[in-house]
């Protein structure tokens, strides 16, 4: 008997039976209702009962199996069932007893037991496309019924498989046919064996050792690459290439040489690999080469065989090694041991003609030295038969002639034409043996002949070169001309030239420069000047720019010609007639044409006449005809200036004839007078009366029969454009003329001499109230006005006031 099963395991019979109890009657409980039991091993059951109305009662277990008891109580017992050893032992019946009755219950017996081990069998390394069986054993389980077992590829199910019911343990397989690919190399196959003893009990899993595919390919042989013949001490490459092999990383690869094995090196390139080895056989012979590429149980071998031989290289001998021109040399070509010895061999020359051959080991061919010979190739070659191919070894030598240096035209030109700027060397070449030394110079000043120099214009000149060894020299004289681009300077092209009008003249600039450059000169944003002299006008005159050019380049200059003249005077500068006005400044300018500009000088003409007085102002004496004379170093030129004075009038004086005093009756005239250019016109104011009348040039008025009222003041005004001035003079008309002229005499003086103070006023009797005066009488005013004037004792004076203009 176990152990009793916990309290709370007991519930669902005690239940059960309290359910019973309290409905009156006995009943019994047994649990579980199936005790799942690994085979040999035990297991507990409970049994239990209601109540007894009796109090005699008794609980059992009945079956064929050991029974053990364990704990119990009251109303339930606690049996173990030992050494479960049967597959099948039936079922353990719960039995109680109370008074007479006997009430049971049953509970199922399941026995079960686990793998002693779930296996895979192994499966080889199976080719892309072979199939086999993938086989899972599970050893010893029961009940087979509740067994599955499952095979998987990975993640992917390949077989899952149940069985049916059998009685004991027993062991069982599964086959899975597996055909292999590519994709399946490295995948594992796993085996999973489940048994359910479900719902009584729980879910055993057990697992096989994973077992991990490999899956190859080797579907074509290996390619070997070797050389067939290979000479002994040398070293080559061979390779050995599989394609398509897999998985790529597993091919292994042996390389073998006369059954020695080879290291070597693979490089992977999609679905190929090559092993590439180095060959280097020590001995001659035939030796097989071979490669074999393996991968898991497939391999596959390619097999060369290789011509290896000894070929030493022939030797070419020229005696003497140096050889004087005219001297006989031997050339001779021999070969060395070989295996096979199979040699042939040939003198050449160094366009590949055959000067001598044949099967011997040794060639001879004797010469006599040329200058041409200097530097002549000659070759030996050695040829050896091994198998169905040939082998070749050539040798080639110089043949060394001694001679005298020699400079040849195009290896030292005589004539070198550079360009100033550049860099250049001074170099010669010269063929002589030994090599010359050449040297050249100027002035027995040695140069460089290496390193470029700079290119400058006294680098221009002769220079001689020799060119020297142990037998002798040879000279050579080389002109060296330097070319440079043309500059214009003030020695060949002065800037400023100085050119006489009427003389002939060229526009000449002489450029420098190499090639001769030519020139042309144009007026600045105008045509070119035509070449040669020409007669030189003053149109001529101006700003040129000359150009120079050759093939190098050009240069620009600016040249300003200047043209000079003899002076002339014209009638725009120097007018012949001049008007001037006495009291304004007094100039005689003259203006000339000229260059150098003409010095200008004028002097008054006249027999004997005194020159006008030195004043800054016009005089009446400086009128007449001047000489005006301009000078310059190329001559004169003479203009007659006539000068015209004008002046406002002057020195006006009147004149009355035959008197000034007059009787009654009798005629007289008044004469005005005055100097003025040009000639004034004249003016009057005078007493008003009927019996006036005027000459023709209004110089004088004259009155036939004189009355009282030609009485009075005469004033005469001269104007002209310049100004004016007035004269008066009084007339008297009387009976008693002894009194009245004593009397007015020496009124007529007080009053004229009033008058010409105030410059331009006239008195008249009451007439002007009137307006009985002459218009003509204010000829040359600018304004006239009546004037009144309140006189005590002679009564009422008026008057016309003349403004000058």
């Amino acid at each position: 008997m176990g152990p009793p099963c916990p309290p709370a395991r007991l519930l669902p019979p005690l239940i059960l039976v309290l359910a019973g109890s309290a409905r009156g009657t006995f009943t019994v409980g047994a649990w579980p209702r199936v005790a799942v039991v690994p085979f040999g091993g035990s297991v507990a059951i409970n049994c239990s009962r209601s109540a007894c109305p009796g109090g005699n009662a008794t609980l059992g277990l009945e079956t064929p199996l050991a029974v053990g008891t364990g704990a119990g109580g009251r109303r339930w017992q606690s049996f173990r069932l030992l050494n479960v050893s049967q597959w099948s032992p039936g079922s353990a019946t719960c039995y109680g007893r109370c008074g007479d009755a006997q009430v049971n219950a049953s509970t199922g017996i399941l026995v079960y037991r686990l793998p002693e081990r779930v296996v895979l069998e192994p499966v080889p390394a199976m080719a892309v496309g072979e199939s086999r069986n993938l086989t899972c054993r599970v050893v010893e389980v029961a009940p087979v019924g509740n067994l599955t077992v499952t095979l998987r590829r990975g993640a992917e199910t390949l077989l899952t498989e149940s069985f049916g019911g059998a009685e004991g343990s027993a062991s069982v397989a599964v086959s899975h046919l597996l055909t292999a690919g590519p994709g399946d190399h490295g995948q594992d196959v796993t085996c999973h064996a489940e048994l359910s003893l479900r719902p009584h009990g729980p879910l055993f899993a057990r697992a096989a050792v994973p077992l991990k595919l490999s899956v190859f390919a080797l579907p074509e042989p290996p390619q070997l690459q070797a050389p067939a013949r290979l000479e002994a001490g040398t070293t080559a490459n061979a390779s050995c290439q599989i394609t398509g092999a897999f998985p790529a990383e597993d091919v292994r690869f042996a390389i073998t040489l006369a059954e020695q094995s080879l290291n070597f090196t693979v490089a992977a390139a999609g679905d190929v690999l090559t092993a590439v080895t180095a060959l280097s056989p020590s001995s001659p012979g035939r030796q097989e080469l071979t490669c074999t590429a393996a991968v898991a149980t497939a391999a596959r071998t390619a097999r060369r065989q290789l011509h290896i031989y000894r070929f030493p290289a022939p030797v070419l001998e020229l005696s003497p090694a140096l050889a004087p021109a005219g001297s006989e040399v031997t050339v001779a070509c021999r070969a060395g041991v070989a295996e096979p010895p199979a040699i042939r061999l040939q003198l050449r020359d160094a366009d590949g003609g055959v000067l001598a051959e044949g099967p011997q080991s040794r060639l001879e061919l004797r010469l006599v030295a040329r200058r041409e010979d200097d530097g002549r190739q000659f070759g030996c070659r050695a040829s050896l038969a091994i198998g169905d191919g040939m082998v070749t070894k050539d040798t080639d030598a110089r043949l060394a002639v001694l001679y005298m240096p020699e400079m040849a035209a195009s290896d030292c030109p005589s004539n070198r034409t550079w360009l100033r700027g550049t860099w250049e060397a001074l170099s010669c070449r010269a063929a002589g043996n030994p090599a010359p030394t050449i040297v050249c110079g100027r002035n027995g000043v040695a140069v460089s002949t290496g390193e470029p120099e700079l290119v400058t214009r006294s680098r221009a000149g002769t220079y001689l070169c020799n060119a020297t060894n142990s037998l002798g020299m040879r000279s050579r004289l080389v002109t060296v001309r330097v070319e440079y681009e043309p500059t214009l300077t003030e020695r060949g092209c002065p800037a400023h030239r100085t050119w006489v009008e009427g003389e002939r003249w060229e526009l000449a600039c002489r450029a420098d420069g190499d090639p001769p450059p030519s020139t042309r000169c144009a007026r600045d944003g105008g045509a070119t000047r035509a070449r040669g002299s020409q007669a030189v006008s003053r149109a001529d005159a101006g700003r040129y720019v000359c150009r120079a050019t050759n093939k190098h380049g050009s240069a620009v200059r600016s040249v300003v010609v200047t043209v000079e003249y003899e002076p002339s005077i014209g009638e725009t500068g120097c007018p012949a007639r001049r008007l001037w006005v006495e009291g304004t400044p007094a100039e005689l300018a003259c203006a000339a044409s000229g260059n150098p500009p003409p010095h200008v000088a004028c002097a008054k003409l006249g027999d004997g006449q005194d020159p006008p007085p030195a004043s800054p102002n016009v005089t009446r004496a400086h009128a007449g005809t001047y000489q005006c004379q301009a000078t310059n170093t190329h001559g004169s030129a003479l203009r007659n200036v006539t000068v015209a004075v004008e002046y406002s009038p002057a020195a006006v004086s009147l004149r009355v004839l035959p008197s000034a005093n007059v009787s009654r009756g009798a005629s007289f005239s008044v004469e005005c007078r005055a100097e003025g250019l040009p000639t004034p016109t004249y003016g009057w104011a005078l007493p008003p009366a009927p019996n006036l009348r005027f000459a023709a040039d209004n110089r004088s008025v004259a009155i036939a029969g004189a009355a009282a009222a030609n009485r009075g003041l005469y004033t005469c005004t001269a104007t002209n454009r310049h100004g004016r001035r007035a004269g008066s003079v009084m007339v008297q008309v009387d009976e008693s003329r002894l009194a009245l002229l004593a009397s007015l005499g020496s009124l007529g003086a007080v009053t004229a001499v009033g008058l010409a103070a105030a410059g331009g006023y006239y008195l008249k009797s009451t007439a002007c109230k009137k307006g009985e005066y002459n218009v003509r009488d204010a000829e040359g005013s600018s304004e006239a006005a009546c004037l009144h004037r309140q006189r005590h004792d002679r009564g009422e004076i008026y008057g016309i006031q003349l403004t000058q203009p």
